[in-house]
């Protein structure tokens, strides 16, 4: 499967397994926390959320984790 540089990092940024929200993703990044962060985080995990690397985590659904799929396309 083919990533961006983006995704491939939002998957390392969830590689631990444990639950990240928006702010734990930006300061992954190493950007600053603005009002954009969470228009940031959605835009690249839009894409993994459908393809089924990533899920949504949490009662709230206020984060996100990592899948076994996302795993083993952040392995290839």
């Amino acid at each position: 499967m083919k990533l961006s540089t983006e995704e491939t990092q939002f998957l390392k940024i969830l590689a631990d397994g444990r639950k990240k929200t928006y702010v734990h993703i930006i300061k992954g990044f190493g950007q600053p926390l603005t009002p954009m962060a969470p228009t940031f985080t959605n835009r690249i995990a839009k894409p993994l959320l459908k393809s089924k690397l990533i899920k949504k985590a949490g009662v709230l659904r206020d984060g996100y984790k990592i899948t076994d799929k996302g795993l083993a396309t952040l392995k290839e």
